[in-house]
């Protein structure tokens, strides 16, 4: 399970669910079997969405060659929002010193996805530079104090 880091992205997914045979063609061709759709609302937990959003993140790094704990710039997918300047739109800093990136807008911690607690038992690695200031939100259903979100945008996909 993957979680979607941006809110543009996930809106157009969701459309693109919709047609459903050129959804299944899609997933059979590109990602070799059906992606199925969970939205965030509907996970077990807070912590399934976060767990999500880590994968993401790692592997979004990886496509773009960006080492997921010690990271330089934003992958893309975790940009896109902001480059776009969405209204409603998920927002990712690299530095969480602070935690607006605009007057009113709230930005996630994107160094904390996933470091530490629960997050880390995923398997998956884990996060030597942690900064655990609590101000990420977890976004959608998240648990408010936890250092492992980062926002967790649409849901998992």
């Amino acid at each position: 399970m993957v979680s979607m880091p941006s809110q543009v992205v996930d809106v157009a997914w969701h459309e693109f669910i919709l047609f459903t045979r050129g959804y299944r063609q899609f997933c059979t061709r590109g990602l070799g079997r059906f992606l199925d759709h969970t939205p965030a609302e509907h996970m077990a937990t807070p912590v399934s969405a976060q767990q999500g959003l880590r994968r993401t993140w790692l592997h979004a790094c990886r496509f773009e060659g960006i080492d997921p704990n010690k990271p330089d710039r934003l992958p893309m997918l975790f940009a896109l929002d902001a480059l776009l300047q969405i209204p409603d739109g998920f927002r990712y800093v690299l530095d969480c010193s602070g935690v607006m990136n605009a007057p009113g807008v709230p930005a996630y911690c994107a160094s904390d996805i996933g470091c530490g607690g629960a997050c880390a038992a995923d398997g998956m690695g884990d996060c030597s530079h942690g900064h655990g200031d609590g101000a990420s939100d977890g976004g959608s259903g998240g648990d408010g104090g936890s250092s492992c979100g980062g926002g967790c945008g649409g849901g998992g996909d």
